[in-house]
């Protein structure tokens, strides 16, 4: 199994620049909603970051409760998660990432996070390196996705699409090709308590927002 590539300096100190951010707002975070927003990526590439404080632990059956369908294991190492897995939820890609603690999740969880959700500044892209598991190949337009050749083998591609039924398919060399234009699957990220969410955006562009992320907090801790 690949080990993922530590992040650069000037990702640290984004990371920690985020959780001094997201912490002051996590004391006044609630339950789901829009509340605690944190911006992060740049402005032609925004992304939405939540973290929502709860002592539940949560666990791969209460993600199932509420409607993520989870499909495979993540390929590359994420330190202290017990449980890493992409799925689906409400049609769209969601990647869980799943910890002992809470702290962990913030830690640990948020580093991986950004790792995955990382982009180029110079084109938005993804970086040229097997650092990000989850990949969408899109022509220039954005309207369609293929797949990726990404040297993985073919019970272990990476690679994301638009269509679910394909992605399950495990007939890469029939299917697959180079592709030029490789966007980071997931942009928005949520923490909530001991669980990390990585979003696909609800349309084709992929830095547009995401319901499921705005959401999944409200999901888990429904209010009476």
């Amino acid at each position: 199994m690949k080990l993922m590539r530590l992040v650069s300096r000037a990702q640290l100190l984004t990371i920690s620049a985020l959780l001094i951010a997201m912490t002051a707002v996590a004391c006044g975070a609630g339950g789901g909603g829009d509340d605690g927003v944190t911006m992060g990526g740049t402005e032609d590439a925004p992304k939405r970051i939540r973290i929502v404080e709860s002592d539940q632990i949560f666990t791969e059956d209460d993600l199932k409760g509420i409607g993520w369908k989870g499909q495979r294991d993540f390929i590359l190492d994420y330190p202290e998660a017990t449980v890493a897995k992409w799925g689906y939820l409400n049609t769209k890609e969601v990647g869980i990432l799943i910890y002992a603690s809470a702290e962990d999740a913030k830690n640990h969880g948020v580093t991986s996070a950004e790792g995955q959700t990382f982009r180029r500044e110079s084109d938005g892209q993804a970086p040229d390196n097997d650092s990000i598991d989850r990949i969408s190949c899109r022509d220039k337009a954005g309207a369609s996705a293929v797949k990726a050749e990404t040297g993985f083998g073919s019970k272990s591609f990476s690679a994301s699409y638009l269509d679910p039924e394909i992605a399950e398919s495990d007939d890469v060399e029939a299917q697959t090709r180079v592709c030029s234009n490789r966007f980071p699957t997931y942009n928005d990220y949520t923490v909530v308590g001991n669980i990390v969410a990585m979003c696909e955006s609800d349309t084709r562009n992929l830095t547009d927002p995401s319901t499921n992320c705005e959401k999944i907090a409200g999901w888990l801790i429904p209010t009476e």
